[in-house]
Order: C-alpha cells, then sequence, then structure tokens
C-alpha cells in the first residue's frame, strides 16, 4: 500500500475532526521529516488556528509508555484548548493524560536571529499557565506506535485543559515547583522541585530546535505547553483529573 503525505495528513484531519480511529497506514512513514511533513500536512487539512506548540514524552517513564525514544512535539490546535473544569467526551484512542506546564509568551519565540538559550526564552515568557494535556491517537492498536508515527499523529495531542496564568512568573521561580497528580481526590502522581525543572529545561531545549529548523515561531499570546508527566492511563467516564501546581494554582478536567 502506498500513501502521499498529503494523503496521510487529511485522513488524520478527518479523524481527529471526527472522533474516530481507522487502520491509516501510517508505518509507511519513513524518516522524521516525513513525519513532520505528515503533522503539517494533518494540521492544513483541519483548517484551524494554532495557539502555540507543545512537547510530551519528556521524562523516561513516559517515553517507554509511548514507546518513543525521543521527547514529541506538535501544534495545539485553538479548538483544542479547554477552561478548567470542564467536562471532556473521551474519543476513541484516548491513551491518558499528563499535567503540562504552558508558557505565556510576551515576545515571539525563538528568535532567528539569536541563539537557542534558555536565557532566550526566559525574557519571552511574561506567565505561566497550569495545564492538564490529553494524548490519543487517531489509528487502531495495529498501527505501530513509535517516534515517527505518534509525531505525524498531531504529536498525539488530543486536547489541553488550562487554569488561570500567574503572570510576572519564569522559570527561575519554579526551582521549588511540585505537582500533585489526583484522580477523584486520590493521588495518582507527584513530581518535585530541582528534577521537574531539569526535565522542563531540556525538553524546551529540544522543542526550539524542533521550531527553529521550521522556521516556525511562538507569537505573542501564545503557548508552549511543556508535559510533565507521569502519564495517568486510567482516564475513564465520570473521573476527575486534577493537577495541583501549589502557588501557580490547580486545573482540573471532568472525563465524559
Amino acid at each position: 500500500m502506498r500513501a502521499s503525505v498529503a494523503e496521510l495528513g487529511e485522513a488524520l484531519a478527518f479523524n481527529r475532526s471526527g472522533g474516530i480511529i481507522d487502520d491509516l497506514p501510517l508505518q509507511l512513514i519513513s524518516s522524521e521529516q516525513m513525519a513532520e511533513e505528515v503533522q503539517d500536512a494533518a494540521l492544513a487539512a483541519m483548517d484551524d488556528n494554532v495557539a502555540g506548540y507543545f512537547a510530551t514524552a519528556t521524562i523516561p517513564a513516559t517515553r517507554r509508555i509511548l514507546q518513543c525514544e525521543v521527547p514529541l512535539f506538535g501544534p495545539l490546535a485553538a479548538s483544542s484548548l479547554l477552561p478548567s473544569h470542564s467536562h471532556f467526551r473521551l474519543p476513541p484512542g484516548v491513551l491518558g493524560a499528563e499535567w503540562s506546564l504552558g508558557l505565556l509568551m510576551g515576545d515571539s519565540y525563538p528568535d532567528p536571529h539569536r541563539p537557542v538559550t534558555l536565557a532566550l526564552i526566559e525574557e519571552a515568557i511574561i506567565g505561566c499557565v497550569p495545564m492538564i494535556t490529553i494524548l490519543g491517537r487517531r489509528v487502531r492498536g495495529g498501527v505501530p506506535l513509535n517516534s515517527w508515527t505518534a509525531t505525524a499523529d498531531f504529536g498525539l495531542h488530543v486536547a489541553s485543559v488550562r487554569g488561570a496564568p500567574a503572570f510576572d512568573r519564569h522559570l527561575a521561580d519554579l526551582k521549588g515547583l511540585e505537582v500533585v497528580a489526583s484522580m477523584n481526590g486520590a493521588v495518582v502522581g507527584r513530581s518535585r522541585g530541582e528534577r521537574v525543572m531539569s526535565d522542563i529545561g531540556e525538553a524546551i531545549a529540544s522543542l526550539s530546535l524542533y521550531l527553529a529548523r521550521r522556521s516556525r515561531q511562538v507569537p505573542p499570546g501564545n503557548l508552549i505547553a511543556i508535559g510533565g508527566g507521569p502519564l495517568i492511563l486510567q482516564a475513564v467516564v465520570g473521573q476527575a483529573f486534577t493537577a495541583d501546581f501549589g502557588d501557580l494554582g490547580a486545573v482540573e478536567v471532568v472525563f465524559g
């Protein structure tokens, strides 16, 4: 079977818009570049605005679950961003949910005329947003899951739920950050301090390269969302998933 980049992209967009899954031959993707081209084609076929970019599989535990050797990146479609306490209907193919740290941009990032450094993104950030990111596939389980198929499939992004932004917060202010994830009030994951910020810093550096090699920028007012994990797999109807970021606030989604 053969399928072009455009055909794969259009089929992924159709499945995402319709909330369906099928046997798209994503295993035909033969390189990272082709995976990113399919992702671009899928986003173009959706005819949706981009509200930022996100990273997931930023920690080893999540990479093992997603069978990816490297972090995954993709666009944040505007229609996929939801307010906290939203009731979200679980579509077929959902893999799970994780907490994410949203970075609200005050300047365009990255700057094509300056080296990509953590200091550069510090200058661009005007606030932080507590978030929950829901991951899933638009294909059936028989299609291999790996870095290339996941990248093509919108980086596995399904939706992101965001809390209220905390302005005038920078990465340097978050060294003591602790994030507690709970399901129906029972703690299911806890992430602390320096390890969290180390993983986030590495993911930002990789995401910056992803944007730079594609000549993309995150404009002012848009978000960079960095998934910190761990990926919570037991997302079922009726459960409320909460991520408490301490001083940054909390965010919740109810699965319907």
